[in-house]
């Protein structure tokens, strides 16, 4: 699917957006709902056209199984894929609904229920509350995998034009896969949500750095400044409550309350605003204005005048296959037939 968008970074206009430092309402379904509508209402009356959330915001990160025995980890894992949000369900069409009652536009950031398996998902919800984009994870990292399956392959198509331009989603360590980056990139976003776990204090209990709030900041940074877009860091915190609740209390890679790094980077790497601590829940907001980019892709834009793809290109295959997929009979038969034929002449021409 190729990418010949040419958008315009000309516009002047300033206008506000939010990136959601807060805590979920852990394993709690329709509590998560309430609490995303309420942040989704009280970002917009204070201006913001665009709105980003944390990582699986509903119902929350699970931390869980880095704590804890495989017992403790299954019961918290059970109510939690019991709370997790199906794409297509009334909990989604809430959202949508508070997201069209107050125009604008919102990334959320969810465990996706489908069917018996669980996905780390991003929707993208338009003014007109209509689902622009909606993708998964395309990777869990480290354990998410025993809990989280993979992307389907359409989750690489991750910017949609908006009302106030074009806007992305990365989840979590997407940030530092190079390959996925540059298809990223090739989309030409302008703005886009990254969102994130509640993270480690740097080197809390022996915590390896890249698991920090610092890092997941940092890389957020670094995308701004690679793609040359306006980056907003969205991440969850963890109150001693909310710990208890997850089975993580004691931790001690962790400090309670805790978790937040909420940030608004621009797109030479500015840091345009920042949460104020790391364990208060707040909507970050900066205004912005897409002239911005200009400046910096004037002197470096890595898909177009700071390129060089007649050396290095990379290939996506962004096509999902069915679990099961019928063929006609007759047709796979003379294929079959046809083959040592096919093979024949491939031969005769290497001999």
């Amino acid at each position: 699917m190729p990418f010949n968008l040419q958008p315009s970074n000309s516009d002047t206009t300033v206008f506000k957006v939010a990136a959601v430092q807060a805590e979920p309402v852990w394993l709690d379904l329709q509590g998560s709902v309430n609490k995303t509508i309420s942040i989704i209402r009280e970002a917009a009356t204070n201006g913001a056209k665009i709105i980003g959330f944390p990582e699986v915001f509903i119902p929350g990160y699970p931390w869980t199984p880095w704590a804890n025995n495989f017992a403790v980890t299954a019961t918290v894992l059970k109510e939690y894929q019991a709370n997790a949000l199906a794409l297509h369900s009334p909990e989604m069409d809430r959202i949508r609904e508070a997201v069209k009652d107050v125009a604008s536009t919102v990334v959320i950031g969810f465990a996706e229920r489908d069917g018996g398996s669980l996905y780390i998902s991003q929707a993208t919800i338009l003014p007109d509350g209509t689902i622009a984009n909606h993708r998964r994870k395309i990777k869990p990292t480290h354990y998410e995998k025993t809990i989280f399956g993979d992307g389907s392959a359409q989750s690489i198509y991750n910017v949609v034009q908006t009302p106030f331009g074009r806007l992305g989603s990365l989840n979590c360590w997407e940030h530092i896969q190079p390959w996925f980056k540059t298809h990223f990139y090739s989309q030409h976003p302008q703005i886009f949500v990254g969102a994130w776990w509640p993270a480690f204090a740097p080197g809390t209990g022996g915590s390896p750095f890249i698991v920090s709030g610092d890092a997941s900041s940092r890389m957020t940074q670094m995308v701004s400044m690679e793609g040359g877009c306006f980056g907003l860091a969205c991440c969850h915190v963890v109150s001693e409550a909310g710990a208890a609740k997850m089975k993580i209390l004691g931790f001690p890679w962790f400090e309670f309350p805790g978790g937040g790094f909420a940030a608004i980077y621009g797109p030479d790497g500015s840091t345009l605003s920042k949460a104020a601590e790391p364990g208060t829940e707040e909507i970050v907001y900066a205004e912005i204005s897409l002239s911005q980019i200009d400046e910096v892709k004037i002197v470096a834009d890595i898909t177009g005048n700071y390129s060089r793809f007649d050396l290095f290109k990379t290939v996506a295959h962004g096509k999902n296959w069915s679990a099961v997929e019928y063929v006609d009979e007759d047709e796979a038969k003379a294929a079959e037939e046809r083959a040592p034929a096919v093979d024949n002449v491939q031969r005769a021409a290497l001999d």
